[in-house]
This record gives C-alpha cells, structure tokens and sequence, in this order.
C-alpha cells in the first residue's frame, strides 16, 4: 500500500475519531469547516453508498493528475493550481471513507482504481488518457490537463446532482454540496487559464 493511500486511511481514522468526540465536544470539522461524517450515520440507501464508492476513486484520480501537472507542468499558475487541486481531495476521501464505514460498507480497496460504468461515465480518465497525459509534457500538456481537468469536475458535478435525486443521506447530500461548490469554482479558475 502506498504511502499516500495509507495518509487517506490515517485521515479517516482521524475523522471518526472527531465524529465519536461527546456532544459537549462538537462535531469533528475538515479545514474548510465542512462537519464531518458521523460514527452513526442514520439513514442512507443505495445511490448513498454508490455516490461515496465512486467519488472514492473519482477524487484520487484528481490527485493523480495533479501530481503530473506538478512534474510536467510549463505554465507556473498551472502547476500552482494542480497543488491546490492535490491538496483539497484528501479530506474529501476521508470523509467518504468514514462514512461508508459508518454504514458497515466497504471502501473501494484500491481508490487509484480506473473503473468502468459511472465512473468512467462521469468524467475520469481512461487508462489510454491517462497514459496519455503522461507522455506529454510543456504547453502540450498544460492544455490537455486543463481540457480532462475540466471534464473531470463536470462529471463529479454530475455524481453530486444524482445523490441529490436519489439518496437519503443528509451527510452524503452536505459532501456532494460541497463537492459541487467546490468544482464550479475551480472550473472558472480551468477556464481562466485555457484563457490566457
């Protein structure tokens, strides 16, 4: 297991651990002062554990990607923003991570895993791309970061709208708002750039 997959599972202990603090305590909170999920979750149906199981992956595909851009990157405001990107999608799995174990379910056992169905669907990346975007390097691949980055947040805004359809999770609902907050700001910083 990976260094970097074994911070994830150390900020979802950290997580629960927060969640399961006394009423008297608070509530646990992530930097950007999101709560954190809860020890005991309440209710939750199935579009609730498909949302958290595929954002798992969807998320740490953005970190990924962002550590080419941080090697790879021409532009310095393009490796700047890829950072940020890095940076924002820990908390994010691990507040996912711990609910799906507040439910009893299982997280994906690889969350660098390429998936077929919704995933794929939704913006990520294939293998081919994803091989792709590390064959590239300079202006070359600055643009064709930005180009999938921006496809990438889309579909993760689109996985966000179906919780909100189908699932009955309130803390599935506040991470998927906060997931949509989150990329439509940073899809006008990709635009901004594609820009200039």
């Amino acid at each position: 297991m990976s260094r970097h997959h074994l911070k994830i599972i150390a900020s979802a202990v950290a997580v629960l651990a927060l969640a399961g603090c006394s009423a008297d305590s608070g509530a646990g909170t992530e930097p950007d002062g999101a709560p954190a999920a809860p020890a005991a979750a309440g209710p939750f149906n199935a579009a609730d554990i498909e949302f958290a199981t595929t954002m798992i992956p969807h998320e740490q595909q953005v970190v990924d990607m962002a550590a080419l851009a941080g090697e790879r990157a021409a532009a310095p405001e393009v490796a700047r923003f890829a950072l940020r990107l890095r940076d924002g999608q820990d908390p994010v799995i691990a507040r996912m991570s711990a609910l799906l174990e507040s439910w009893g379910q299982p997280a994906p056992a690889d969350p660098g895993l390429h998936l077929t169905g919704p995933a794929e669907a939704s913006g990520m990346l294939t293998p081919e791309e994803m091989a792709e975007l590390q064959g590239l390097s300079a202006e070359a691949f600055d643009s064709r970061f930005l180009e999938l980055t921006e496809r990438h947040h889309q579909g993760a805004i689109d996985l966000a709208a179906a919780q909100r359809t189908a699932g009955t999770s309130p803390q599935a609902r506040e991470i998927a708002d906060g997931v949509t907050e989150a990329r439509q700001r940073e899809i006008a910083e990709v635009r901004d750039l594609r820009a200039n």
